[in-house]
């Protein structure tokens, strides 16, 4: 790993990251202000009177009368999978599919760096910036949670819901890490791997619809992200998480060993 050129990638792109980190701070901090203990009940009827594929589609059937279910199906279902997959895209297809298509690779490739290094630098470029992007949402969240509602999160719990949708998210960022590599061109690079994130969450939202749609959640590896699994099982959480952070290594070290034998036209 290359210490200057990961310090330069973090650097470049900091204000992408606090884009998309306010923004998750933003929905986050909105859905802790919204919660109401002695109305959730209120909230929760509102909720009934929508149409029950749209409540099952978006994760409301579960909505909670606590904080941390509460948060769980405000955000888990539709807003920290979405703009986390955006920034994945966009974050990755800058660092390497851009850098391929623009021939600056060719400038990286000319210090006395290998190809393993150079892309084992930009993977843990990636890592950093998304394993970071949840974490600080995490802190910030558990901590304005205790100033407005002392003793009503679940830490464990919640800490335990993000470290299975690091999981998750590790593996989106390793098969775009891949679709990058393999795509030379820029657009295509972003195009084709947000088809990869649409069908992803697509399939995800479509499978809660009813219960003859539930197999869908084979198709779609955002489904490990379960909160009642989470809720019920600390053994869910670890193997799970464990599972995903395995997977998306091997994903990664195959897209490692493909551009270090990849033809390059520099």
């Amino acid at each position: 790993m290359n210490k200057h050129l990961l310090i330069y990638n973090i650097k470049s792109n900091l204000k992408m990251f606090i884009a998309f980190l306010a923004i998750t701070l933003m929905y986050s901090t909105v859905a802790i202000s919204m919660f109401d203990p002695e109305t959730s009940e209120a909230m929760q009827q509102f909720i009934d009177v929508l149409p029950e594929a749209m409540i099952n589609m978006m994760g409301f059937n579960s909505f909670g009368t606590e904080l941390t279910g509460y948060l769980a199906a405000y955000l888990y279902g539709f807003i920290l999978f979405i703009f986390p997959m955006i920034f994945i895209v966009m974050l990755t297809s800058k660092l390497i599919a851009k850098q391929i298509d623009s021939t600056a690779i060719a400038y990286i490739l000319t210090t006395p760096n290998s190809r393993k290094r150079i892309i084992i630098t930009q993977a843990v470029s990636i890592i950093i910036n998304i394993v970071s992007l949840v974490v600080i949402n995490t802190l910030i969240v558990i901590v304005i949670s205790w100033i407005l509602f002392p003793g009503l999160l679940m830490i464990g719990k919640y800490i335990g819901l993000n470290l299975v949708l690091i999981g998750i998210l590790l593996i989106t960022s390793s098969l775009v890490f891949i679709i990058s590599i393999a795509i030379d061109d820029y657009s295509k690079s972003i195009g084709l791997s947000s088809l990869l994130v649409g069908y992803l969450f697509i399939m995800n939202m479509t499978k809660n619809i009813s219960e003859e749609l539930d197999f869908l959640k084979y198709t779609t590896f955002l489904s490990i992200l379960n909160t009642d699994s989470i809720f019920n099982s600390p053994n869910y959480i670890l193997v799970s998480t464990l599972f995903s952070i395995i997977i998306s290594i091997i994903l990664f070290f195959f897209g490692i060993i493909y551009f270090d034998k990849k033809n390059l036209t520099i």
